[in-house]
């Protein structure tokens, strides 16, 4: 059975609270206090999907390692803190899709407490049940999905539940939602899989065609997407960390030296936080053995910050 294996903030801090310097460690809220409203973070300590899938493991240590740089940053001086706290690690001893489920159900009732969810992976699998935990919600506006990532990862399930399945198992799902792809790299992707997406009515806003354009990766962005980023509806904004080049994110399960670039990732997030209703961010396939300086734990973690201080 699953259960949630509770994290103490205050335990990544390596010094003495310092009350003129206060840290994200010392913000969270503290155990027992209610969850309802702000932001509730959740570790995903598991890589099975990803060996499934012929992955190079290890994103089973990427929660640990996102937080030990999250929780040592200082709120921003120019922006307010939204109200956070940590629900800590899923654990578990049963079969992958039954872990898949009870993450699916924590994450439905996390949102319907009015809470949003930032989630830290941990493999793609997980995109599954952050998914599905959203389309749960059965909002009345049409959902957006949007997966920033090197891989359309819509494989088909005869290997398994693998790191590579996540949208496949959403787009199957029969829930109706808006689903943009943004960063896919013509490497990692077969002419099939390019296929079942558009079949789908995805749109696939790929690397090469950003390099091409000439254009800010935001604008690129918002001319691609047309009129799903024209108004602000429910939103799941999920990022695999290898859709980033390998000189700023070579700790991932599949790392490639050519991919976004993190600044202009940053802005695009932003624009995407005012534009829509971000309820769910996922950052999943950190990889610590991988992460030479750990440069890649700590991008994800400045991400998580811009997250935590979105308007």
């Amino acid at each position: 059975m699953s259960s949630l294996q509770q994290i103490k903030p205050i335990s990544f801090l390596s010094r003495a609270p310092d009350p003129t310097d206060p840290r994200l460690a010392e913000l969270a809220k503290a155990e027992g206090e209610s969850s309802e409203g702000g932001v509730a973070i959740v570790g995903y300590p598991d890589d099975e999907g990803v060996r499934l899938n012929g992955g190079r493991p290890g994103a089973d240590l990427g929660p640990a390692e996102i937080r030990r740089w999250l929780y040592r940053m200082t709120p921003h001086a120019r922006r307010t803190l939204k109200a956070f706290r940590d629900l800590g690690d899923w654990t578990a001893r049963e079969k992958i899709g039954e872990r898949h489920e009870h993450a699916r159900q924590h994450a439905a009732e996390v949102l319907r407490s009015g809470s949003q969810l930032l989630t830290l992976g941990g493999g793609n699998d997980y995109a599954y049940p952050d998914g599905m935990g959203f389309l749960d919600q059965k909002f009345e506006q049409k959902p957006l999905i949007i997966n920033i990532d090197a891989h359309l990862d819509v494989r088909d399930l005869s290997k398994g539940l693998t790191s590579g399945t996540p949208f496949f198992r959403l787009l199957e799902s029969g829930v109706p939602f808006d689903f943009l792809e943004i960063g896919i790299q013509g490497q990692c992707n077969s002419q099939n899989h390019w296929d079942y997406v558009e079949s789908k009515g995805g749109k696939i806003l790929s690397f090469d065609e950003w390099v091409d354009s000439g254009l800010t990766l935001s604008d690129f962005v918002v001319r691609g997407a047309g009129d799903w980023l024209l108004r602000a509806r429910p939103t799941f904004l999920a990022v695999d960390m290898d859709a980033f080049a390998w000189p700023f994110a070579q700790g991932t399960s599949a790392a490639w030296p050519l991919g976004l670039d993190p600044v202009q990732y940053h802005a695009l997030a932003q624009l995407l936080f005012r534009r829509l209703n971000v309820l769910v961010y996922g950052l999943y396939e950190t990889s610590p053995p991988l992460d030479q300086g750990g440069g890649t734990a700590r991008l994800a973690a400045q991400f998580a910050h811009g997250y935590l201080h979105h308007v």
